[in-house]
């Protein structure tokens, strides 16, 4: 509304089309006017039923922590039951795993030494094999050289028995054969010796060559029982020595497996050690763990269960709270003076009050200058009691007249479109001379009608002014009534008010709540209790909602009620945020302390 009388305003110096605006924006203000007065609801009827949600939400919040401090306690049981079973479980295992990783150790120890064991008996039969080996090696090459010998000097001896026989010794001698058997006169004994050198020498074939035949005979038999004789022993030396190798390679096959099975076994207790180990640390540090949670869920649920008592506690005290609150604040006789007092919403101040609406639209109405029905307007706004049906009345008859004006306005609009084409296109300014002169005449004679009901409309309103101050006069007298009695009733209610947001603060902000004073004896109350009279008791407060407060007398006076069942909640209590109602509270202590600062100007 405020936008468009502003627009009203701005418009004031053009011609007709200004009219029209005004009756647009009053009209739409007297729409906001009557539906401002049309709204009789109770503001305080918002307060209670806030704290009447609050309440609500408390005692939900209760019943919420309820279930929630049953399921904890069932967290709690649960877990404390299982964190104990995990502990002696792992205390077990590690009894379990230290018992096995002692035999473990004492195993692999035994089976290490007896692997050292059989790896020194398998060293030792390979060193055993090598000597047999290097003895065989040299016994038969020792064997190889003396059969030889043996075999070639049997050879010389049988040529040289059949060379005397046959009386041809001295073709022998010269012989390669020869040549060995005096290699074997050489090396012949003693025995032989030197009948054999001396045939040498001699070498003949008469008498004697029978003795040398029977030498050679007998040494041959001896050569040859001796060649059997080395043969004999290289056969059992050859038998020996396969059957201690056979022996050997099956001692070293046997160590050789027990060494892989043992190197085997040491490898696997090897790596179960290590395992166990490490799961050992592992289980420690899981029992530590458990204890450690165990603790401090222990603690924990006890600071719950701490926490559910004391938040029950501040939850039952909030509710004493918002129930003293909304006792005081919904009883009839508040109400009734509140619905006296507070005759138009005031909350969170959406919109402006009709009051403040017109003072506003005053300034705006001033601001525009002279016109008799804009001083028509203002005189209404300046009443206490201002309704816009009389300017509403006063639009509809000016209304014929604004349709005729608002033709002239959209002619006048043609008229400026043709100056600015003929302004754009100079050269045509000779061809539109005579329509523009002819539309000059035709604005002149519309200026002339247009003062006329002008005037008219001046001479009217005159009379409408005065008519106005009459009634502007009655209201006068009727608003200072008004303001001796409304005066009263925002007095009480600014009491009231301040009352309970006393006892909302003594729950919410204990520093800020004042007691309530001491009942204050007369003189003759005093001399009479101090000759040992009984004066009574304090009596019940009286007055509005039971607080003293009376809409002539105002005197504020405590009370209490008694506490509602409590409600649980499961860890910190979390007051309600009393502040939004709090500062409503103080909102509506300070409009009616304008309304009243308003009264008095």
């Amino acid at each position: 509304v405020l936008d468009h009388l502003s627009q009203f305003v701005l418009a004031a110096s053009r011609p007709s089309t200004s009219i029209m605006r005004v009756s647009v924006a009053f009209a739409m203000a007297a729409t906001v006017s009557a539906t401002s007065e049309g709204s009789t609801a109770n503001p305080i009827r918002r307060v209670v039923s806030m704290l009447q949600a609050m309440q609500k939400k408390v005692e939900q919040e209760g019943e919420e922590a309820a279930e929630l401090f049953a399921k904890f306690e069932c967290y709690c049981n649960k877990n404390d039951e299982k964190l104990v079973k995990s502990i002696a479980d792992g205390e077990q295992k590690i009894a379990d795993l230290k018992t096995a990783q002692e035999s473990d150790a004492a195993e692999k120890k035994q089976i290490d030494e007896e692997l050292k064991q059989h790896k020194d008996e398998r060293a030792a039969a390979n060193e055993a094999v090598e000597q047999a080996t290097t003895m065989r090696k040299k016994e038969n090459g020792a064997f190889d050289s003396e059969s030889a010998d043996l075999t070639a000097n049997l050879k010389a001896m049988k040529a040289a028995i059949g060379a005397i026989e046959k009386g041809v010794s001295g073709a022998f001698l010269q012989s390669d054969e020869g040549s060995v058997f005096r290699h074997v006169v050489q090396v012949a004994s003693d025995e032989y010796k030197g009948d054999l050198e001396a045939f040498l020498q001699s070498a003949q074939t008469g008498a004697g060559s029978d003795e040398i035949v029977g030498i050679l005979k007998t040494m041959v038999d001896e050569m040859t029982a001796r060649l059997d004789e080395i043969t004999h022993s290289e056969a059992e030396a050859v038998e020996n020595f396969n059957s201690l190798m056979s022996a050997k390679n099956a001692e070293i096959a046997a160590s050789q497996e027990a060494i892989e099975s043992k190197t085997a076994r040491t490898g696997e207790l090897a790596v179960k050690i290590a395992t166990d180990a490490n799961d050992l640390k592992a289980t420690q540090k899981a029992v530590t763990a458990d204890e450690g949670y165990l603790e401090e869920l222990k603690k924990g649920c006890k600071q719950g269960s701490a926490d559910y008592e004391e938040t029950s506690k501040d939850r039952a005290e909030e509710l004493v709270a918002i129930a003293d609150t909304i006792k005081l604040l919904n009883s009839d006789d508040a109400l009734e003076l509140f619905k006296k007092s507070l005759p138009s919403p005031s909350l969170l101040q959406v919109q402006s009050s009709q009051r403040l609406l017109a003072s506003e639209a005053l300034k705006l109405v001033r601001a525009a200058g002279k016109h008799p029905s804009l001083d028509l307007i203002a005189l209404a706004l300046q009443g206490k009691k201002m309704n816009f049906d009389k300017v509403i009345k006063m639009i509809d008859a000016m209304e014929d007249t604004l349709k005729k004006e608002q033709v002239d306005d959209d002619s006048k609009k043609a008229y400026c479109a043709k100056e600015f084409d003929e302004t754009e296109d100079r050269f045509k300014e000779l061809a539109h001379e005579k329509e523009r002169l002819d539309q000059a005449h035709s604005n002149l004679d519309a200026t002339i009608k247009d003062t006329k009901e002008k005037i008219a409309a001046l001479e009217q309103g005159i009379k409408d002014l005065d008519k106005a101050v009459a009634e502007a006069t009655e209201n006068r007298k009727q608003e200072h009534d008004d303001y001796v009695s409304s005066t009263a009733q925002d007095q009480a209610a600014v009491q009231i008010l301040e009352f309970a947001k006393n006892r909302l603060q003594k729950f919410y902000n204990p520093k800020l709540y004042k007691e309530a004073p001491k009942r204050v004896l007369s003189e003759e109350e005093k001399m009479y209790s101090a000759y040992g009279g009984d004066i009574g008791t304090t009596p019940a407060p009286g007055g509005l909602a039971g607080t003293g407060v009376s809409a002539g007398f105002v005197q504020i006076k405590q009370h209490t009620v008694d506490a509602p069942p409590a409600a649980p909640q499961v860890g910190g209590y979390e007051k309600q945020k009393g502040g939004g109602v709090l500062g409503m509270i103080d909102r509506l202590v300070n409009d009616l302390k304008t309304e009243m600062n308003e009264h008095k100007l």
